[in-house]
């Protein structure tokens, strides 16, 4: 049985936004959740450990596992070889982008045109201040198939372009200086509108 009087309100709140994105590091739910320092944090987090499965990526990153999901009704959806940094990353924009409401992570687009349908499929799509980004979270993804993502974005664009709703922006996350001049430079040569951030930029 489970013993609900053992967890916090705030410990809850950290299972939830779990399920909700995931996996979070120890330093992103110190930021979410208001932790206070390092060893409070890891006070916190040391009560929902029967809840959670953690793997060392630099630091702590934290899942629910099957226990955790049945306690809040949700689902255990990463296992120990999910691609756990791609996660984390991904997450940094959530918070960098103050949480947006409408948040979908694995977002697949699609849309006609000339009678063929076409879909991309983004690491997350969301709204902030009006606009809809489009977000694509590089770590060692070739530069040959980032060149041809930004092809499609530019073809999807236009397509929402013509369409009037609006302004799309590609934002891509990537993890060195190099990578984010060169992807600055397709989106410009294919009229892709971007925002390019860097790990090293958190």
């Amino acid at each position: 049985m489970l013993k609900l009087e053992k967890l916090t309100e705030r410990q809850m709140k950290i299972l939830y936004a779990l399920n909700k994105l995931q996996a979070l590091s120890r330093s992103q739910l110190q930021y979410m959740f208001s932790l206070g320092s390092k060893r409070n944090a890891n006070r916190v987090l040391q009560g929902i450990r029967e809840y959670t499965n953690t793997k060392r990526i630099g630091e702590d990153v934290y899942y629910l596992n099957k226990r955790g999901a049945e306690l809040i009704g949700g689902e255990a959806t990463v296992q120990g070889n999910s691609p756990l940094q791609h996660i984390v990353m991904r997450n940094d924009i959530y918070i960098f982008y103050h949480y947006p409401h409408d948040w979908k992570a694995e977002a697949k687009t699609r849309w006609k045109e000339g009678g063929k349908e076409y879909s991309v499929v983004s690491d997350a799509r969301f709204t902030y201040h009006g606009q809809m980004y489009f977000l694509e979270v590089d770590i060692q993804q070739k530069m040959a198939e980032n060149k041809r993502k930004v092809e499609k974005y530019a073809h999807l664009f236009r397509f929402i372009q013509r369409q009037q709703i609006g302004e799309p922006i590609l934002l891509w996350y990537t993890v060195s200086e190099v990578k984010k001049k060169q992807l600055e430079k397709w989106c410009k040569e294919y009229g892709v509108q971007c925002e390019v951030l860097c790990k090293q930029d958190f």
